[in-house]
């Protein structure tokens, strides 16, 4: 493993590191007693790791001319970005300006994949356009529900807090994605079986679903936690 690690470029070693601190830190903020000082430390860790490990990724697939990956990690920084935003109560032209990056970010993935589908080969990387249609169909999702959160006006502490674990869930889904399934061949071979590749993934999903279902409608107690003023409760 350390071998195959040190093959790759400064840039490809550093991505991976970022990505075993990411994975980690945000595996911590998610078991971690919401609002607690753990917490607060892991999820601050989570999101710096996770806007360098977007940023290097997006270099690198760029670099390396595959699309795929690069609007993957656009989708995720978006995510981090937003969820950090709805945890920090940044609202108004920032909502605005973000809602406007995702949707043009799903334009261009669906635009691409009109591009792939009008090619001889009819793929690109050896994905098919479908692949790129999905994420566009994903990214308009998400646009969908920054313009409808804009249009409702300021969302109380439980919509907040929903919109923060889940962003950071799905941030964390791709992330765990990308490094089990797309660059496993760093990974020792105990952990290239399908089992182990997949359980992460799943465990995340997991964790995310029930997270943001508890913090929507869990019981909703007055002390504060440091992330606002409601403290949602199993």
């Amino acid at each position: 493993m350390i071998s195959t690690i040190s093959n790759l470029p400064l840039v490809g070693q550093l991505h991976f590191l970022v990505g075993v601190i990411c994975l980690v830190a945000g595996g911590a903020a998610f078991l971690a007693r919401k609002g607690r000082l753990p917490h607060r430390l892991a999820g601050r860790v989570f999101v710096v790791c996770m806007l360098l490990l977007c940023a290097s990724g997006l270099y690198m697939s760029l670099s390396r001319s595959i699309l795929f990956t690069a609007f993957l990690a656009l989708l995720a920084g978006h995510a981090v970005t937003t969820g950090w935003m709805a945890a920090a109560r940044i609202a108004g032209r920032a909502e605005r300006l973000a809602a406007g990056v995702i949707s043009l970010v799903a334009m261009a993935a669906v635009g691409s994949g009109l591009v792939v589908a009008s090619l001889p080969s009819g793929t690109l990387n050896d994905l098919p356009p479908v692949a790129f249609y999905s994420l566009g169909g994903v990214a308009f999702w998400i646009a969908g529900i920054d313009v409808f959160a804009l249009r409702r006006g300021p969302a109380n502490d439980r919509q907040r807090l929903t919109r923060h674990v889940w962003r950071m869930g799905f941030a964390l889904f791709i992330a765990s994605f990308i490094f089990f399934f797309g660059n496993n061949s760093v990974l020792p071979p105990v952990l290239r079986t399908p089992l182990a590749l997949l359980a992460p993934v799943l465990t995340v999903t997991g964790l995310t679903v029930y997270a943001s279902i508890r913090t929507r409608f869990g019981r909703q107690t007055s002390a504060g936690t440091g992330e606002g003023s409601a403290s949602i409760t199993a």
